[in-house]
């Protein structure tokens, strides 16, 4: 007498793809008795203006925090900070810092995306913005929160170990792109906060414009 096979349908799904000793990991098959509960969206207008003006004002405040955090590691150039800041920020100049440290911030992103799933991410790049995204993964919020961070702690971890090692001008270009990129990263501040407002026994989902959060019902 033959075994009958179950449908595809109703064969349950191994926990072991979501969990990894207990503790839930990346996957791309959401759990069964997931669904989705709050929803972040970044696209919504007056969100959008509150990031911009926050944006502006973080420019000011790592601006002088790296500049200060400049004079301590390297005294001398706390008198010619200010001067040499100036004589180096050209359009040009800023510009091209600012493209470099767009290019970094999302390889940064997708960095701990790949080590998360071990798939390589979506990484895009055209004149109006820049993304780095897996779409189609499911992230515990811990990892979440470091794929958003990601950039920030990467690039200003590896800056200000370099800023003591060069000459004047390369410390104020290395400080106005440390500061473009923690003050750029101000929507990464904001999806890591609200994650974090969120349960800790949740999968998230980054979907470009939005962040949708799903837990157990």
């Amino acid at each position: 007498m033959t075994e009958r096979s179950e449908p595809a349908d109703l064969i349950p799904l191994e926990p072991e793809r979501w969990l990894d000793n207990g503790r839930l990991r990346a996957t791309k098959t959401l759990p069964p008795t997931f669904t989705p509960f709050h929803r972040l969206d970044l696209s919504n207008r007056k969100l959008m203006m509150a990031m911009n003006v926050v944006g502006v004002l973080l420019l000011f405040v790592f601006g002088w925090l790296f500049m200060g955090v400049a004079a301590f590691l390297n005294p001398p150039f706390f008198w010619l900070e200010l001067r040499i800041f100036a004589a180096t920020l050209t359009l040009p100049t800023f510009l091209l810092t600012v493209a470099l440290v767009v290019v970094l911030h999302e390889l940064s992103h997708a960095l701990f995306f790949w080590l998360f799933s071990r798939e390589r991410p979506k990484v895009g790049f055209n004149l109006l913005y820049a993304y780095a995204a897996a779409p189609d993964w499911f992230f515990p919020r811990r990892q979440f929160v470091l794929i958003g961070l990601a950039p920030v702690l990467l690039l200003t971890l590896a800056g200000l170990a370099a800023l003591p090692l060069v000459d004047f001008l390369t410390a104020a270009r290395l400080i106005l792109a440390l500061t473009v990129n923690a003050a750029g990263a101000v929507g990464d501040f904001i999806v890591v906060m609200w994650a974090l407002s969120q349960p800790a026994d949740i999968l998230l989902r980054d979907e470009g414009t939005a962040v949708t959060a799903y837990k157990s019902s």
